[in-house]
């Protein structure tokens, strides 16, 4: 009889265990919605920015501050983000109660197009807007590119062939004789389509023609190597422009 008592009073002890977990469970869920339903966007918090303020990503996402995190879409928000043309690339994500964290990665400009408003361009050829702080970067300038309009879609790829081509050579320059780039304060077109770069120092210009650029700019780098002490900037200009041969004009002391 005893045992028949005691298996009674586990069972009730289970069935009471059971009962209370699914009750608090159910309090949980209505408790976790109400939440969510009342609480609201307090905070846009951004990942550091190397190239604009941040203030011109914030201010895209007013409009969010004070929603409820439940109504808060994130695949529009990101759309936002990546719309912006400085942006290459954005994650964002929820931060709870009452946070969105957004990590974006930008595009860099690696010259200025002299046009008329001025364009920036990056290392893939997107077309960027001129901003206020970009002078903090020492960019070359594009000169004497076709200043039609059309061809340079803010945040898309520029249509030029002639500045695509540009851009990549500039992306080599950079990549391989970073001191030649850093040097750069202009990069002109010829009307016959010849490059030419002008260097902030002195300043000395290196005409390369049209052909085997990357083959010239090694052998620019060659030469600078074996000049040393001395330096391109003791030349007026240096000629690339016939085959295996660098004509150099020394400056006038």
């Amino acid at each position: 009889m005893s045992r028949f008592i005691q298996n009674n009073w586990k069972t009730l002890i289970i069935q009471s265990g059971s009962i209370t977990t699914i009750t608090f469970l159910i309090y949980l869920s209505f408790w976790w919605s109400d939440f969510n339903e009342n609480s609201r966007l307090q905070k846009i918090i951004f990942s550091e920015t190397n190239v604009l303020n941040r203030s011109n990503y914030t201010n895209l996402l007013d409009e969010f501050l004070g929603y409820r995190m439940s109504q808060i879409d994130l695949r529009k928000i990101n759309s936002l983000i990546e719309n912006h043309p400085y942006v290459k690339a954005a994650r964002v994500s929820k931060r709870f109660p009452t946070k969105i964290i957004i990590e974006i990665i930008e595009r860099e400009p690696i010259a200025i197009l002299q046009i008329e408003p001025m364009m920036l361009i990056d290392n893939q050829g997107y077309v960027l807007p001129y901003k206020d702080g970009i002078s903090n970067y020492n960019l070359p300038i594009m000169t004497n590119f076709n200043p039609d309009h059309s061809l340079y879609p803010q945040g898309k790829k520029t249509l030029s062939k002639n500045v695509n081509y540009s851009i990549f050579c500039l992306k080599q320059i950079k990549e391989s004789y970073n001191s030649l780039y850093q040097n750069i304060s202009e990069m002109k077109m010829s009307t016959n389509n010849e490059m030419e770069l002008i260097l902030s120092d002195n300043p000395t210009r290196i005409y390369l023609g049209q052909n085997q650029l990357f083959t010239k700019i090694n052998t620019l780098k060659q030469f600078e190597l074996e000049l040393k002490p001395n330096k391109l900037s003791d030349f007026s200009y240096l000629d690339m422009r016939y085959k295996n041969q660098i004509i150099a004009k020394s400056r006038k002391i």
